[in-house]
């Protein structure tokens, strides 16, 4: 299974492995309760399984901001990230990190540049594309980057980024 990207504008950014990923929207899910709404639904559902379209960037950007406030209050202990079975290879997650907003440091990074490309569509090309996450190399990348946007609205739909 190859990493994970996310498409922004013209650029895919990396974010990391799927395992990495899955448990950045794991946690953040787990949590969801202690933000404003108790939801986050534009990081836990918009954005981790369906696309995110231009009209919404400025509230996914408070959400994410809101979800790295709830992460910077999970401190790291022996143990924690055993249930998450990320495997040895590191690639978006800082597994020294003292807390677990540290220690996803790369994926807000990733998301928050992803973002401000896609934010530069309406002025380079006059319109939005929807941010999304996506296979980062090889075939599946490319069979992702052409799906419709009505593909990602299916109500059971599975992250394509997960396959």
């Amino acid at each position: 299974m190859t990493d994970v990207g996310i498409s922004g504008g013209m650029i895919i950014q990396h974010m990391g492995t799927p395992a990495e990923v899955a448990a950045f929207f794991a946690l953040i899910d787990r949590h969801k309760s202690e933000s404003a709404d108790g939801a986050l639904d534009l990081v836990t559902n918009r954005l981790f399984r369906r696309t995110v379209p231009g009209e919404q960037y400025d509230a996914l950007v408070e959400q994410l901001a809101e979800s790295r406030r709830i992460l910077e209050r999970i401190q790291i202990t022996d143990g924690f990230w055993d249930e998450f079975k990320l495997g040895d290879r590191v690639k978006g997650l800082d597994r020294s990190a003292k807390t677990a907003a540290d220690a996803f440091r790369k994926i807000f990074q990733s998301l928050d540049k992803a973002i401000h490309y896609a934010r530069r569509d309406k002025v380079d090309i006059g319109y939005f594309r929807p941010v999304m996450l996506m296979a980062w190399e090889g075939p599946k990348s490319y069979e992702h980057e052409d799906m419709l946007p009505e593909d990602f609205e299916k109500p059971d739909i599975r992250p394509i980024w997960m396959e």
